[in-house]
C-alpha cells in the first residue's frame, strides 16, 4: 500500500512499513515507505522517523523493514531519534496494546515516543552490580531462595508478599542484583511518582547511573531518559508508563505496591500497567514480579493457584511485625470514642505521636441541608461531595468534580447547610482544641507539600487514604482509623479490598506491638472479614473470603471488565451496537445506565454506560473496534478494559 501522498517520488532502497503517530481511527493501519540509501544504515526497526503524508510531514514508528527495492513509494524524510524508541519485540506489545485496549495503532504507538525527542544521547555507563550490602532479606521469605535462582536464568512470573517498611527495598534491590548479574536491563515501577517513592530514591542511592521516567520531569529531562533506556542503560525506574520504556534487553520488570490503583492509566488508551508488564515479560522472556505487602485479589489468587510463583513472608515474622489491633463502636456525637481518646491521651503524654486516617480531605465529608435533609451529590458520579472551606468549594474525592460551595440546596433552595462528618481539615482544628499542646499537620493532596516536614515539627497527623503509602510513613506509636465503615460502604466490587488494604497499610504504620504499636479502628461492623483479617494479620484469610464473594458475583479474577459508554445524540444506538456485539461473543451484559462524566475543566456530558462481563476481554475488543472506527460524527463510544 502506498503512503497517503498524492505525488509519489521515486527512490530506491529498502523498504519500511510504518505506524504514523496519528491518533484517529482512518489512519489504523501501516503505510509503507523507501528507505534511502544515506538512512539504511542508521534506520532499524522501532526508530522514529519523519515522513511525507498528505500534505504534510509526521512522525512514525518504523513497524518492520525488507529488502525488497519499490520505486513506487515516497522516501522517508529523516530520522528523529538516533536509540530506537520501540526495539522489535516492542512493535508486537504497543500491537498488543492497541487490540487490548481498543485504541487505534497511531494512539498506542505515541505511548512509545516522548516528548522533545533529539537525535543524540550518551552511551549509558555499565551498571555496577557488585554484591548487595549486608544479610540476604529474601533469604528470610519462603520461596527467595527460588526467587533469586529463577532471576538468574529462568523467566518466571512472581507475587512477592512483603512485611513493608525497610524490607520492601531491600528485597527489590537483591532482585536486580540476581536479575543482572549477568547483563541485560530491568525496569522498576512505583505508583505516584509525584508524592515520591522509597523505592526510587534507594534504587538511585544504590544505582546513581538509574534511568528515572518521570511525569513531573521537564520535557526533555524524561525524554533523555527514555532515550538512555532504549540506548542499553540496565536500569529503568518511575511510574507506571516505565513498562512501555525501551528497553530491548530485558530481563525483569518489578512492579512496587502492586496493588495500587494508579497503575490503571485514566487517559486513552486506558491501560493497566500491570497487565501490560505480564504481557511485556512473555513477549520479551524476562520475569515479571509483583511486589506488595498485601496484593491485589487478582495477584493474590493468581499465587494462590500456582499461575504466580509466590514468596510469603514467616508467618511468625509477619505476626511479631504487627500493633495491637482494637476495634471499637463509632460514637454518634462526637469524631473519638471513649477509648480512642484515652488512647490518643496516653500516647501524646508519653512522648510518641499519633496518626488519624480519615475518610474525606477538606473541611467535612458531606454538606446536608437543614431543610429537606439531602445531601449534595457529585453530579458525575453520585457519589458525597467534600466541602472545602478555605478555598470554598466542593469536590468529588471518587472522579475529581470539583465547583464552587452552593449558595442554595439544588434539591428545594433553601441557603442553609450542616456539614456533616469530618474532613482533614476539620479534625485539625478540633484536635487543636482538644489536644490544645499538639502539633497538628495533614498528609492529604491539598498540602502535600507538609508530608516532608520533619517528624519532629508534629505530635499528630491527619491523613487520607493517600497516606497510607509505606513511603509517606511518619515514626508514630498509635494509628486511630475513625470511621472504617465508610471505606467498607462504598459501591464498589473492590471496597473490601481497598478497606483491608487501608486499614493493613495503618498497622504497619503503628509498627510492632512489642515497640508499644496500637491500632484502633472504629467500626460497626468488627465482624467484617477485611477488618478480622487485619485483627488476626492473616493475609490469606482476607484473600479466601474475598475471592468467595468474588467468585459468586462474577467480578476479577472470575471475569474480565469492559465499560462501555456512548456521548451525543446518536449514544444510545452506539451503546445498543456495543451490546448486542458483546452478548454475541457470550459475554454478559449489564445496563444501560445513565452517568454524566467530567470532562475538560468540570464540565460535565451525559452519557449511557454498560458493563460487560466476559471470560476474556480480546473478543470483546477486537468486536467493539469496529463500533468505534465507524462512529457517527457529533457521537462516540467510550470503552474502557480492566476499568478500576
Amino acid at each position: 500500500m502506498t503512503s497517503a501522498a498524492s505525488q509519489p517520488e521515486r527512490g530506491r532502497g529498502a523498504v519500511v512499513s510504518v505506524v504514523p503517530l496519528v491518533p484517529v481511527w482512518r489512519v489504523d493501519r501501516r503505510f509503507d515507505y523507501v528507505l534511502p540509501p544515506k538512512l539504511q544504515e542508521v534506520v532499524k526497526v522501532g526508530s522514529l522517523v519523519r515522513v511525507p503524508f498528505g500534505n504534510r510531514r509526521i512522525r512514525a514508528v518504523v513497524a518492520s523493514l525488507r529488502h525488497a527495492p519499490r520505486d513506487d513509494l515516497e522516501e522517508v524524510v529523516a530520522l528523529v531519534a538516533g536509540a530506537p524508541v520501540a526495539p522489535g519485540p516492542l512493535i508486537e506489545l504497543f500491537e498488543w496494546l492497541a487490540q487490548r485496549y481498543v485504541v487505534p495503532l497511531g494512539r498506542a504507538f505515541g505511548r512509545a515516543v516522548p516528548p522533545r525527542v533529539r537525535m543524540k544521547v550518551a552511551s549509558p555507563e555499565a551498571l555496577d552490580i557488585g554484591s548487595a550490602e549486608g544479610r540476604s532479606r529474601l533469604a528470610d521469605y519462603s520461596g527467595g531462595a527460588d526467587l533469586v535462582r529463577a532471576l538468574q536464568n529462568e523467566p518466571s512470573t512472581w507475587s512477592v508478599r512483603t512485611l513493608g517498611g525497610e524490607d520492601h527495598g531491600a528485597l527489590i534491590v537483591e532482585m536486580i542484583d540476581a536479575a543482572l548479574r549477568d547483563g541485560g536491563q530491568a525496569l522498576v515501577a512505583v505508583p505516584e511518582v509525584r508524592w515520591g517513592s522509597a523505592t526510587l530514591e534507594g534504587l538511585s542511592a544504590r544505582w546513581p547511573q538509574t534511568a528515572r521516567v518521570d511525569s513531573a520531569q521537564a520535557d526533555n529531562e524524561r525524554a533523555h531518559a527514555w532515550l538512555r533506556i532504549g540506548a542499553g542503560a540496565p536500569l529503568g525506574a518511575g511510574g507506571r508508563s516505565v513498562v512501555l520504556a525501551p528497553a530491548e534487553r530485558l530481563r525483569l520488570i518489578v512492579i512496587d505496591d502492586e496493588h495500587h490503583p494508579s497503575y490503571k492509566e485514566d487517559r486513552s488508551p486506558r491501560y493497566d500497567a500491570r497487565r501490560v508488564a505480564l504481557e511485556r515479560a512473555r513477549i520479551q522472556g524476562a520475569s515479571c514480579v509483583f511486589v506488595s505487602p498485601t496484593p491485589s485479589v487478582e495477584a493474590g489468587a493468581a499465587a494462590h493457584s500456582g499461575v504466580y510463583r509466590a514468596v510469603i513472608p514467616d508467618r511468625a515474622d509477619e505476626r511479631s511485625s504487627r500493633p495491637i489491633v482494637e476495634t471499637v463502636a463509632p460514637p454518634t456525637d462526637r469524631v473519638f470514642s471513649h477509648a480512642l481518646h484515652e488512647r490518643m491521651r496516653d500516647t501524646l503524654a508519653g512522648g510518641e505521636r499519633v496518626a488519624l486516617l480519615v475518610p474525606a480531605r477538606g473541611y467535612a465529608r458531606a454538606l446536608w441541608c437543614a431543610t429537606c435533609r439531602r445531601s449534595v451529590r457529585c453530579p458525575a458520579c453520585e457519589s458525597g461531595l467534600f466541602y472545602d472551606r478555605i478555598e470554598e468549594t466542593v469536590r468529588c474525592s471518587h472522579c475529581g468534580f470539583g465547583a464552587p460551595a452552593p449558595d442554595t440546596c439544588p434539591h428545594c433552595g433553601a441557603r442553609e447547610f450542616r456539614y456533616v462528618g469530618a474532613g482533614t481539615e476539620r479534625l485539625s482544628e478540633q484536635l487543636r482544641k482538644s489536644f490544645p499542646g499538639a502539633r497538628v499537620g495533614r498528609m492529604d493532596p491539598d498540602v502535600i507539600g507538609d508530608i516532608d516536614q520533619h517528624p519532629g515539627d508534629v505530635d499528630i497527623y491527619v491523613t487520607t487514604w493517600i497516606g497510607t503509602k509505606p513511603e509517606l510513613r511518619p515514626s508514630v506509636r498509635l494509628v486511630g482509623v475513625l470511621d472504617a465503615d465508610s471505606l467498607l460502604r462504598r459501591p464498589d466490587f473492590r471496597a473490601a479490598e481497598n478497606t483491608y488494604q487501608a486499614l493493613a497499610a495503618m498497622a504497619a504504620w503503628a509498627g510492632p506491638a512489642g515497640e508499644g504499636g496500637r491500632l484502633v479502628i472504629q467500626t460497626a461492623e468488627p465482624g467484617h472479614y477485611a477488618v478480622q483479617a487485619v485483627v488476626r494479620a492473616d493475609y490469606g484469610f482476607w484473600l479466601q473470603r474475598e475471592l468467595e464473594e468474588r467468585r459468586e458475583l462474577g467480578y476479577p479474577p472470575f471475569a474480565e471488565l469492559i465499560k462501555a459508554t456512548g456521548y451525543g445524540p446518536r449514544r444510545q444506538g452506539l451503546v445498543e451496537r456495543a451490546a448486542g456485539v458483546a452478548r454475541a461473543t457470550g459475554a454478559r451484559v449489564l445496563g444501560p445506565v445513565e452517568v454524566v462524566s467530567v470532562v475538560g475543566e468540570g464540565e460535565l456530558e451525559e452519557g449511557l454506560e454498560i458493563l460487560i462481563k466476559a471470560d476474556e476481554a480480546e473478543p470483546v475488543a477486537r468486536a467493539l473496534r469496529g463500533i468505534l472506527a465507524s462512529a457517527p460524527a457529533g457521537s462516540r463510544l467510550r470503552v474502557d478494559v480492566d476499568p478500576r
